[in-house]
């Protein structure tokens, strides 16, 4: 075997043990790579920010930092523009939710008639089915009632763990932002020098394949959520901004957005209206809305940023948080436009290659 080929046989298993190893500390410590992920997320999406200020004369510290408090300050902005509004519908719906109970539970009991399902006649019936159900049950509600109250008792430490956690992700975000060239130019300085440029040119597009995603994702979640809310509040239902900015946010995953508007404002409009022409009202404006956003937003914002099937967007996204979790849905579709860039690479020397052609490579005098 040629001095080469193990070389480079020696360098892909040394990759391989180190994506392993790597995979492994992010499935054995979750917690804290989700902190580190959402932080590192966090300063990757305002680098250019921070970028431009240090262009304007801003030193690289004073940037992150200014950066952060503009973030801050537009979530803020938005908390006390939308909360108010939130809060009267949750107002206003908390006082009808009696009546549309009474309502769904009218329309349920129609659909079990209408199916011929035989239901209790009165109250000793429903008694003794309520009885046997308990016997049958009884050992699961004891074993389970162990689990709630464990549970209870360590809610506390688990919101004191989250409130910890929200502090901590923009103070690793601010040192990440302060550091991010150094830790750039330090990762290129550990790859090889006569492989160096091919591997940075190929980072270089899998970076500017994820900050289009990124900001296109982001513009995209916004410009949706209000076309649903303008929707939901001409045709008149409650929690109106809620179900739209919930389905405008859930966007990112597709047809999750559009399948909670579907759901929850089809159900909103039938308890308040109690007709089906203002579900169609539902469904007409969501079908609008997401045809502007297929064949317009789309395009123009988002664009071929992924280059990935709607569908295989969703099975990548099912398969990151079966495998980690939470962490997983975060990793999801930057591995995935990672994977593809090398794919096509990879498919790229392979047509030259004379395992394609049939032909010997040519050598160099």
């Amino acid at each position: 075997m040629k001095p080469d080929t193990v070389k480079t046989l020696v360098r892909l298993g040394a990759g391989v043990i180190f994506l392993v190893f790597l995979i492994w500390m992010m499935r054995a410590l979750e917690s804290v790579t989700t902190i580190l992920l959402i932080a590192f997320f966090m300063a990757y999406t305002l680098n250019p920010l921070v970028t431009r200020m240090e262009k304007w004369g801003a030193s690289r510290s004073t940037a992150s930092l200014l950066a952060l408090c503009v973030v801050f300050a537009i979530c803020a902005g938005i908390i006390l523009l939308v909360a108010p509004a939130i809060f009267s519908e949750i107002s206003q719906f908390s006082r009808q939710a009696p009546r549309y109970l009474l309502k769904l539970q009218e329309f349920g009991l129609n659909l079990i008639e209408s199916f011929q399902v035989e239901l209790p006649q009165d109250w000793n019936e429903i008694l003794t089915m309520v009885y046997d159900r308990i016997r049958q049950s009884l050992p699961r509600i004891t074993s389970t009632a162990g689990s709630v109250i464990s549970t209870i008792f360590s809610s506390t430490m688990s919101v004191l763990s989250v409130f910890l956690q929200m502090i901590l992700i923009p103070i690793i975000a601010y040192y990440l932002m302060v550091s991010f060239n150094n830790i750039i130019n330090g990762a290129v300085d550990l790859i090889p020098p006569y492989t160096r440029n091919p591997i940075v040119e190929k980072f270089r597009e899998i970076d500017s394949i994820i900050a289009a995603f990124v900001r296109g994702q982001l513009t995209m979640a916004v410009i949706m959520a209000v076309l649903y809310s303008i929707g939901f509040i001409i045709i008149g239902i409650d929690l109106s901004i809620v179900l739209g900015v919930t389905a405008g946010l859930l966007q990112v995953i597709p047809y999750f957005g559009a399948l909670v508007a579907i759901v929850g404002g089809s159900i909103m409009a039938y308890v308040k209206f109690g007709d089906f022409l203002h579900v169609i009202y539902i469904l007409g404006w969501i079908g609008i809305v997401q045809t502007f956003e297929s064949y317009f937003l789309t395009p123009k914002i988002v664009g071929q940023a992924i280059g990935l099937n709607p569908v295989v967007y969703i099975i990548v996204l099912i398969v990151g948080a079966n495998l980690f979790g939470f962490v997983g849905l975060l990793v999801a579709i930057p591995v995935a436009a990672v994977a593809r860039v090398l794919l096509m690479s990879a498919v790229e020397a392979y047509r030259k290659s004379y395992l394609y052609s049939d032909t010997e490579p040519k050598q160099k005098p």
